[in-house]
């Protein structure tokens, strides 16, 4: 976040939801006093038993003035006297204050970064999601074309005139005409009718480069990623303003050879053409090449249904007969022109597939190459239409549904006025004299004179089918979100409420000595509740101010503790007045409700009570943290037997086998586990004394602070401090066990997926000699001294059929790795039997084999060690073309070595029925011939270490100029495809971010606690240690038996504390696996990893090194100064 955002949005909101809380507090609290009024004047109504002990009161106005008078004497005008006396005695009792910054301060900045979290996950999701579409709204007229051409026109010119009226408009920066897509007019993007209007579509291209008899302009995956609406290579013809402004700077920014038009008379003077960079590879066109002529069509008439029949009848053209299982059938007659001596200005690269409405990746032309003539006939029908730029700046992100009404607004403002109109009673049809608000049909007045015309238009907004899928996609991520740093904002909250515990006990003793010297309760409650309010109002403040500022590096994490660099995201998550206010009731709020309660408790103790420091202490319902603890192992157990397969007398189903109790088990588990083992074993970790005593009670050092030992650690404020620590020490093993696994995921994730550092697909079989040239050509041509030549490399042969079983006839599918394949491919432990791929290559070279899932069913599970003898399996076909398989003369018996899940740069489905065998077998099956050339369309490259950055750079740079190259379908280097992962998973379900956050703050929590709680627990102790020392003990022994007892309670509650992360750790696995199985999905990567947990020891022996550091000094702080203290004053009482 910017500095002008945080100065002119963030902190004025704060400043209003302080305001505003402090009003509903005074009002909470006059409600209260005006309620109890109320209910003292109807009393003995309710009770009359009651009021009838009392003479009743006669009513007097003076009475009550009087009364209000003193009320307003004693709060309003000895407020600043009460003030003055709360941040005086805030700065004397500075430690107690600072365990209630610490609790306001880190509940305020967990819960505001949780929400900003999610503000900001919703623009930078939203930005991401329009990078690829150029255009946002696709404006077209609202009516059919028909006889009398209402709302219409055939003048392109007139028609695009409508921009300036539109741009004129705060929401748009940019419009133009565009002649492609026929008018879309439905009620929504699920209507069936949205497939039917189609697009302009190239039909050949002749020119200098004999390339383009190469072309297919077939485009199948158009209707693979998309509604199938054509299938077919689109081409579109751009007017005057689309070449320059925020669509030109859009189109732009796609451009990576040649330069995008700067303006509408460049593309005139050139006749420029933009062709997608596919179509120029396989072309082998470069820019500033000539075009000699293009031909496209576009359609004259569209049939459905009875219609069809007729259409084959009367169209004398080109018919095109469309049927699919998900539309009905559709005939389309279709003519076609052709435009010629076109220029190639840019090449541009062809992104993802993004939202279907205008189609994809088409040929783009400037509208200057069409004839007058031309423009007329596609005007007529019906494929010209406005492309309009919003602003997007000033789309809301709080909430989609922000969006999505700003979107709707304007929608409803183009296509329609709101206005008044007088209602008919339906019986007479007379007018009733009342108006009703209606919407009519907006017209918009174009041109002048006899040439002007009425003009109503459709608006397809292209980006509110992007938010429907976030509404859709947003919810679940931000319901995972929030389950999972649910323990982080719980102990938030514990710390919040320890704090204002230990701040407020330090102070009964000095509650009951100013009731002894005349203080009020009323006096003494505003004080203390103020001083609260008043350090809380500072904690708060900066607790949410920092959060703001720091949500973006949250929101820009790629790893665990590892983020990108500050141009990759950029986003404004600032809160509203609700969100804020609702930060500061749920911090301050609950600081000075509870702070209030706990002054209360103590103003009611007897004088004499508060004196002696006795008090009533609670007795915690220990059954009830046992059932937790229970319940928390239970979903431990059920965990990792469903993670095995099973266990004794348990299946893979677990313990619970109700879908929904096991469900609600799993789900809930976890945190009984975090809570009841905390709760549970906190009591073991505050007898650390009694269990060190024990084990180490006979050594020379302690032997003279045994009894001391004997009765340590039976406070309630050392249990609450073992608390702490087992919470806060738990978070930090689990934010860290699970960030650096799913860092972990993410690499071999990408691993998987592109299979080596460069993975390339050629449009033909090449040698591997051929291949690599074509590579070490790219390599030379970006010249990066990080890749200077071609470490190895790979390919995989795919044998179809595959291979016949001799015994028993089954046909099964085959991959060949070839010798030395392990050298480039990058295995993964969890893709192979076994856990060394070494191994496991050797294994194949000596004529084992491995099976896919499906592959080891068709052979019944056969043991390892078993043999198959195969032979090739050839396909014949008989007289009739029947086909069947025919094995070859050659048998070769292998031996069966284990699973195989995947293959590298394969997805596991791809290998799943097959079975995988190395060369020497493939050489055996074929023959063992004296020569042999393998070739093959996708190969694999070693070029250099990829976890480096000047490799990752220059990876990228040779897959993008290979990309370029003709022949070259794709390209996808390891660097790449790593920062896509990082990247869309850290913004889908922003767990690096997440577990970054709940680490440090953890960690900063635990270290600050150690230090602020135990200085407070250690001054509580002020008169022990002075008795201590009275009674003959020395300075040496004194700090000895403090440090064994304190140090004892802390290296058993860090040692239980790490042993519950861990347990919670795995019980949060099956979580995390389940979304990161749907992530996976998303991503279109079909070897999903299995989440095996990583331990970083070294992370947590720092976080657990600093808390002794800082226990150390506390220990050693505060013992020195309370021995430093004058014993008669400490034993008499301060």
């Amino acid at each position: 976040m910017n500095i002008e955002s945080l100065v002119t949005k963030v902190l004025p909101t704060m400043l209003w939801a302080w305001i505003f809380l402090a009003f509903f507090i005074v009002f909470f609290n006059g409600s209260r006093r005006g309620f109890g009024r109320f209910y003292s004047l109807i009393r003995p109504i309710i009770e009359p038993s009651k009021g009838q002990k009392k003479t009743k009161k006669e009513f007097s106005i003076e009475d009550m003035y009087q009364d209000w008078y003193r009320s307003f004497r004693t709060r309003w005008l000895s407020a600043p006297n009460n003030i003055s006396m709360a941040v005086k005695s805030a700065w004397r009792g500075r430690e107690r204050g600072l365990a209630i910054f610490a609790g306001v301060f880190l509940s305020s900045l967990v819960i505001t970064t949780v929400l900003a979290y999610a503000v900001g996950l919703n623009q930078a999701f939203f930005a991401f999601s329009l990078d690829g579409n150029e255009f946002d709204a696709k404006v077209d007229f609202q009516y059919d074309p028909d006889a009398d051409w209402k709302g219409r026109t055939n003048d392109s010119a007139l028609w695009e005139s409508l921009c300036v009226e539109i741009v004129e408009m705060e929401e748009f920066e940019d419009c133009g005409l565009v002649f492609g897509r026929q008018g879309i007019r439905v009620s929504g993007f699920f209507d069936s009718g949205f497939t039917t209007p189609q697009p302009l579509n190239v039909q050949s291209v002749t020119g200098g480069s004999s390339g383009w008899d190469n072309v297919s302009w077939e485009f199948p995956e158009a209707n693979e990623n998309g509604p199938p609406i054509n299938g077919h290579r689109i081409i579109r013809f751009y007017g005057d303003g689309v070449w320059d402004g925020e669509l030109g700077e859009r189109h732009s920014k796609s451009v990576i050879y040649g330069a995008w038009p700067s303006s509408a008379a460049d593309a005139e003077a050139n006749r420029s053409v933009v062709l997608p960079s596919k179509i120029a590879s396989t072309a082998g066109v470069e820019v500033n090449e000539t075009i000699d002529s293009l031909t496209f069509n576009y359609v004259l008439e569209t049939y459905e249904g009875g219609d069809i029949d007729q259409g084959f009848r009367e169209c004398q053209t080109q018919t095109y007969f469309v049927t699919s299982e998900d539309s009905a059938p559709v005939l389309y007659c279709k003519d076609s022109f052709t435009v010629t001596n076109l220029t190639v200005s840019a090449i541009y690269e062809e992104g993802d597939f993004g939202n279907p409405t205008l189609l994809f990746h088409p040929v783009i032309v400037s509208d200057s190459v069409l004839s007058e003539q031309q423009k007329t006939t596609l005007m007529q029908n019906d494929h010209g239409y406005l492309g309009v730029a919003l602003d997007r700046t000033q789309i809301p992100t709080s909430s989609t549904a922000a969006a999505t009404s700003w979107l709707g607004d304007i929608k409803e403002d183009l296509e329609s006025v709101r206005t008044d109109v007088k209602t008919l009673d339906p019986a007479t049809g007379e007018p009733t004299g009342d108006t009703e608000s209606v919407l009519l049909p907006r017209e918009f007045a174009i041109g002048g004179g006899a040439g002007a015309v009425a003009l109503s238009i459709e608006y397809n907004d292209i980006v509110s089918g992007t938010i429907t899928f976030l509404n859709i996609f947003l919810g679940i991520i931000q319901v995972f979100d929030y389950i999972l740093v649910i323990p982080i904002v719980a102990l938030s909250f514990v710390v919040l409420l320890y704090g204002l515990v230990l701040s407020l006990e330090q102070r009964r003793r000095e509650v009951a000595i100013h009731r002894v010297i005349g203080g009020t309760e009323a006096t003494l409650s505003r004080m203390m509740v103020l001083e609260i309010y008043a350090i809380g109002s500072i904690a708060w403040a900066l607790g949410f101010a920092l959060a703001s500022g720091a949500v973006e590096i949250v929101l820009r994490a790629v790893g665990f503790l590892r983020f990108t660099d500050e141009g990759d995201i950029s986003v404004d998550p600032v809160l509203s007045f609700g969100s804020t206010f609702a930060v500061a009731l749920l911090t301050l709020g609950s600081a000075y409700v509870y702070g209030k309660k706990r002054t209360n408790d103590f103003l009611n103790i007897e004088i004499d009570e508060g004196v002696r420091k006795v008090s009533r202490v609670k007795i915690p319902n220990y059954l009830l943290h046992w059932v937790v603890f229970g319940l928390g192992l239970l979903s431990y157990v059920e965990s990792w037997i469903q993670s095995n397969g099973g266990f004794l007398i348990w299946g893979s189903g677990g313990i619970v086998s109700n879908f929904i109790l096991n469900a609600i088990l799993l789900l809930l588990g976890p945190f009984f586990l975090w809570i009841g083992g905390a709760l549970v074993l906190s009591r073991i970790g505050a007898s650390g004394p009694q269990i060190l005593n024990r084990l180490v009670g006979w050594s020379p050092a302690i032997s003279d602070i045994r009894r001391g030992l004997s009765g340590s650690g039976s406070s309630q404020s050392v249990s609450r401090l073992s608390l702490i620590m087992m919470l806060t020490l738990s978070i930090v093993t689990l934010a860290a066990v699970q960030g650096h696994t799913g860092t972990l995921v993410d690499e071999r994730t990408t691993s998987a997926q592109n299979g080596a550092d460069l993975q390339v697909q050629f449009d033909s079989e090449l040698s591997e000699s051929e291949a690599m040239n074509l590579v070490m050509q790219s390599i030379q041509t970006v010249n990066d001294d990080a890749i200077a030549d071609i470490d190895s490399m790979a390919s995989v042969s795919y044998l179809f059929p595959g291979v016949l079983d001799r015994d028993n006839g089954g046909v099964y599918s085959a991959w060949v790795l070839f010798d030395g394949h392990e050298d480039t491919l990058i295995w993964d432990v969890q893709a192979i039997p076994g856990s060394s791929i070494g191994r496991m290559s050797e294994d194949w070279i000596q004529g084992a084999y491995t099976a896919g899932d499906g592959a080891r069913v068709a052979l019944d599970r056969p043991a390892t060690g078993s043999a198959l003898n195969i032979s090739i399996a050839n396909l014949v076909f008989d007289e009739f073309g029947i086909p069947s398989v025919e094995a070859s003369n050659t048998t070769v018996t292998v031996n069966y070595a284990g699973r195989t899940n995947w293959i590298p740069g394969f997805s596991a489905a791809e290998s799943d029925n097959s079975i995988v065998i190395g060369e020497s077998t493939y050489m055996g099956l074929i023959g063992n011939p004296t020569t042999f050339t393998h070739t093959s369309d996708r190969w694999f490259f070693e070029l250099c270490n990829e976890e480096g950055d000047d490799c990752k750079d220059a990876l990228e740079a040779v897959s993008a100029d290979l990309r370029s190259k003709g022949g070259v379908i794709s390209a996808q280097d390891w660097s790449s495809t790593h920062e896509s992962n990082e990247r869309n998973g850290g913004l889908v379900f922003g767990t690096p971010g997440l577990l970054s956050m709940m680490f440090v703050v953890a960690a900063l929590a635990s270290v600050s606690s150690a230090f602020v709680f135990l200085s407070l627990v250690l001054s509580q102790r002020k008169k022990e240690l002075a008795i201590l020392q009275a009674i003959g003990a020395s300075p040496n022994q004194v700090v000895r038996l403090v440090l064994f007892e304190i140090m004892s309670i802390l290296l058993v509650s860090m040692v239980l504390g790490v042993a519950l992360g861990l347990a919670v750790s795995e019980s949060f696995n099956g979580f995390f696996s389940v979304f990161g199985f749907i992530f996976q999905l998303f991503l279109g990567q079909s070897a999903p990893i299995d989440r095996d947990l990583i331990w970083p020891w070294f992370e947590l022996v720092v976080v657990n090194g600093l808390v002794l550091v800082a226990v150390v000094v506390s220990l050693l702080f505060t013992t020195r100064r309370a021995l430093d203290s004058d014993l008669a004053t400490v034993l008499k009482g301060e």
